[in-house]
């Protein structure tokens, strides 16, 4: 989930304003209004994990929202990184898309290397090749997406 998203959920559960989420989270409206911001704004700013891990307690929203599986759930405030191996070491095409689309492609491939690392010797060279096919279709269907 886009912390875009996550953020906007918090305030429509709760009826909450702007300032009454940043006065929650501890931070100035300036900076929640910079977490907010599209992604390629040049103001935008990345939410801290401990952000996102009071929006895990307080609102129960999750990184993982919107994927196949709760990936995050013993830790709603996981980071990017170990988010992207869990979904890579599974291998699930819809979420590895998803994870693309909100993380960027090329953030999710320089996080192969490292998921590969943490399964089985015996399950390797699988993995890598159906990685590198999942990937290379997603960034076929992005550059589609993107020249029409």
């Amino acid at each position: 989930m886009k912390q875009q998203d996550a953020l906007r959920q918090a305030m429509r559960q709760a009826a909450q304003t702007r300032a009454q989420l940043a006065a929650i989270l501890g931070v100035s409206q300036r900076a929640l209004d910079k977490w907010l911001l599209p992604d390629a704004s040049g103001d935008f700013r990345r939410m801290p994990e401990t952000a996102w891990r009071l929006l895990g307690n307080q609102y129960g929203i999750r990184k993982s929202e919107g994927l196949s599986m709760p990936y995050d759930w013993p830790n709603p405030g996981m980071a990017d990184d170990a988010l992207i191996i869990s979904v890579l070491r599974r291998a699930n095409f819809p979420d590895l898309v998803r994870l693309c689309a909100d993380l960027g492609l090329d953030t999710v491939r320089s996080k192969v290397d490292a998921a590969l690392s943490v399964v089985p010797e015996s399950e390797r060279n699988i993995l890598a090749r159906i990685l590198t096919r999942m990937l290379r279709s997603i960034d076929i269907a992005f550059n589609q997406r993107h020249a029409a």
